[in-house]
């Protein structure tokens, strides 16, 4: 899961329309942004297996730390502790705006879970749980796609445009993010190095962050 993950952040913010849609491209990538790093320092492990799912390499066979579900519920809480006391502090509504980057964070697990191998923990080793998704191209592009317009369409149903563009630029956006995701799946070559991996996954969800956060401003 890559850009469906972006689904929880434009749900959420319809739901809250006082919580920053770039925080919330932030909260539901938290633990990707995490597990790179780990991985690359050998906290947690990728391996690179060629033709291990049709649409990657990516043999994740040990990272309780992110994507085990009571991992992923801990960096939920942490989340929610560093935005109520750091992000949120002069807010009146602060722990309902910490509740739901919480419940952001903790998206990532449940939406990995349909397209990953049986490979997310509950702790760490088994039982571990994925229905698999990434060995079909198509489903798995068609059902990130189906769970970001759904996010966009709720997100656009209980916002309103500020200007002119604020109508259509959200829109823009997430077919520029659809876009992405198709030359990732079916046109990119594969990307087998770490360090590298690394380093364009978290420019990526830095970049997509920041300009959900002016996209969000067209819209209240």
């Amino acid at each position: 899961m890559f850009v469906g993950h972006y689904a929880a952040a434009f749900a959420l913010k319809g739901n809250e329309k006082s919580i920053s849609l770039g925080m919330l491209f932030i909260a539901v990538q938290f633990v990707d942004i995490l597990f790179f790093p780990f991985a690359l320092s050998g906290i947690e492990n990728l391996k690179f297996v060629k033709g291990f799912t049709v649409v990657n390499s990516f043999n994740m066979d040990y990272y309780p730390f992110t994507h085990g579900l009571l991992g992923s519920l801990i960096w939920a809480i942490v989340f929610y502790v560093l935005y109520f006391f750091v992000f949120a502090r002069k807010k009146f509504n602060k722990k309902r705006m910490a509740f739901i980057m919480a419940l952001a964070v903790l998206s990532h697990w449940f939406l990995d879970l349909i397209v990953h191998t049986p490979d997310l923990p509950l702790i760490n080793g088994e039982p571990k749980f994925g229905l698999g998704l990434w060995n079909n191209k198509f489903s798995t592009y068609f059902s990130e796609a189906f769970l970001l317009i759904l996010g966009l369409f709720y997100y656009l149903k209980k916002t309103t445009p500020t200007s002119k563009s604020g109508s259509y630029v959200a829109i823009i956006f997430v077919l520029f993010l659809l876009l992405i995701n198709y030359l990732n799946i079916f046109v990119l070559p594969a990307n087998e190095d770490l360090k590298s991996l690394t380093i364009s996954a978290l420019f990526s969800y830095f970049l997509f962050a920041l300009i959900a956060y002016f996209v969000d401003k067209k819209r209240v």
